[in-house]
């Protein structure tokens, strides 16, 4: 792919993204809404001493994973690149999760709540931005383009004669 149809699609897609949003938003909130109602059972039993401790964390994580691995099969044959992206960013949220679950096992750290945290983040973005272009349909949002330039054609040639539109 060359740099101009790389920039064409980007834009495309930059320019679909509320479109593709709604969409995504659905999804994300479905897949999302057990492990929300779990963070707020688990705050309304600890209530003053609520914090975000490595339980919380390890909830949105298997749940990062979880919806990342929908991804991997969501994610359209073209889309390779995408696709091992998924497959990376899945494979880092099981291993942060596999060592969360044995450092609270073992009680000993690993590693500090700090890399956890900032991991369950990133790969929840990331979920979100392969939310995002699993359910951008780039078809669509091209020929949707060619129609709105299509309307704002007002002259077209046809066997070199000039026909208002």
């Amino acid at each position: 792919m060359d740099c101009k149809k790389a920039w064409e699609s980007t834009k495309t897609f930059v320019l679909n993204v509320p479109a593709t949003l709604r969409k995504t938003s659905v999804w994300m909130i479905i897949s999302y809404i057990i492990p929300i109602i779990n963070v707020l059972i688990i705050y309304g039993i600890r209530g003053d001493n609520f914090s975000l401790d490595l339980n919380i964390i390890n909830i949105v994580l298997v749940t990062n994973a979880c919806f990342i691995t929908s991804l991997v099969y969501l994610i359209n044959n073209n889309r390779e690149i995408t696709k091992a992206l998924n497959i990376v960013t899945l494979i880092i949220v099981v291993v942060l999760f596999s060592f969360s679950i044995a450092q609270i096992e073992k009680q000993t750290p690993i590693f500090s709540l700090d890399i956890y945290k900032s991991g369950a983040i990133a790969t929840f973005c990331l979920s979100i931005l392969f939310g995002l272009i699993s359910k951008y349909d780039e078809v669509e949002a091209e020929s949707k383009a060619r129609a709105n330039r299509g309307k704002e054609t007002k002259e077209t040639t046809i066997g070199g004669k000039s026909i208002k539109l």
